[in-house]
C-alpha cells in the first residue's frame, strides 16, 4: 500500500469557500482514492505485483489538475509513506512533483494522529504522552495556587483528557500494553493532583468504541453500516465476528468494537 500525503495552498487571495468549491471537482472524480480535510489532501493507492503505474498516474493527474487550476502544491510539505508487509522488500523510487522528489517517511501526522508504516501506534503514543505531560505541569501549577478540585477536574477534562483520548476510537484497541500502561500511569498522576480517581484508558476505549458502533448501526448512510448490518446474528442480538487472518486486523476498530459490544 502506498500513501501520498500532500498539502495544498490556495494561490493568491483565493477565499476558503472559493478554494473548496474549486477543489471539489477533483475530489468528486477521485472519491475512491482521495481523502480531504480543509487544505490537506491524501492520495492513496494499492500497488500489486510491483505495478505502480496506476498510483503514479493518479498523483500526476492531481498535479496537472492543480497546475491548470492555478493551485500551488507545497512539495516540501508533501510526504510519501509506504506500508509494505512483504518479507522481501525493494526500496520504492520516490514520487516526483515539479522536478522535486517527495520525501519518503516512516511516520506522518495526519489530522492530529501519528500514522506509521507498520500500522502500529507507538509513535502516536509518544506524541500523546509528551503533549499530555506538558499539560500535567499546568495542572500541578493550578493546584499550587490552591484551586479547588472541581476546577482542577474541569481543567483536566478540557485540556489534558482531550489530548490523551483524542481519536482513541482509532488506536485504542491496537495500542501495545506497555504504551497503554504509560498513559494509565499519566492519568493516575493527574488523578493524584485533582484529588480523586480518574477514568482510565481501558474504560474510555470501551465506552467510546461501543458508542461509535451504536452510531454506525443507527445511521444507514454511514459507510460501515451495511458491513455491520450483515454481521447481525439471526438467533440473538449479538454481532458475528468478522474473520481476521492477521493480529493487526483483529485489533482494528470493527472486530474490537464488536467484541466489546457482545460482551456488554
Amino acid at each position: 500500500m502506498l500513501s501520498e500525503l500532500a498539502t495544498i495552498s490556495p494561490a493568491g487571495n483565493m477565499t476558503p469557500l472559493f478554494f473548496l468549491t474549486r477543489i471539489l471537482e477533483f475530489c468528486w472524480v477521485l472519491a475512491a482514492n482521495l481523502q480531504k480535510y480543509s487544505d490537506d489532501t491524501v492520495i492513496f493507492g494499492c500497488v500489486e505485483n510491483g505495478q505502480e503505474d496506476e498510483y503514479r498516474d493518479l498523483v500526476e493527474s492531481f498535479v496537472r489538475w492543480s497546475r491548470e487550476n492555478l493551485l500551488q502544491l507545497n512539495v516540501t510539505k508533501t510526504k510519501e509513506m509506504v506500508v509494505d508487509f512483504r518479507k522481501s522488500k525493494s526500496p520504492p523510487s520516490p514520487v516526483c512533483i515539479s522536478g522535486k522528489d517527495v520525501e519518503i517517511v516512516s511516520s506522518y501526522r495526519f489530522l492530529g494522529v501519528q500514522l506509521d508504516n507498520k500500522l502500529e501506534w507507538s509513535t502516536n503514543t509518544d506524541a500523546v504522552y509528551k503533549k499530555a505531560m506538558s499539560r500535567l505541569y499546568f495542572l500541578r501549577r493550578l493546584r499550587s495556587f490552591s484551586v479547588c478540585s472541581r476546577m482542577l477536574h474541569m481543567f483536566y477534562q478540557s485540556v489534558m483528557a482531550s489530548t490523551i483520548f483524542f481519536a482513541v476510537v482509532c488506536w485504542g484497541a491496537g495500542i501495545k500494553a506497555k504504551d497503554a500502561n504509560r498513559l494509565n500511569k499519566l492519568i493516575k498522576k493527574a488523578g493524584s493532583v485533582v484529588g480523586f480517581k480518574l477514568v482510565n484508558l481501558d474504560e474510555v476505549v470501551k465506552d467510546r468504541m461501543v458508542l461509535k458502533l451504536w452510531t454506525i448501526m443507527d445511521n444507514p448512510s454511514h459507510p460501515l453500516h451495511n458491513t455491520v448490518d450483515k454481521l447481525r446474528s439471526s438467533f440473538s442480538s449479538r454481532l458475528l465476528q468478522p474473520r481476521c487472518s492477521k493480529e493487526r486486523y483483529r485489533k482494528s476498530f470493527l472486530p474490537s468494537a464488536i467484541k466489546l459490544y457482545n460482551s456488554s
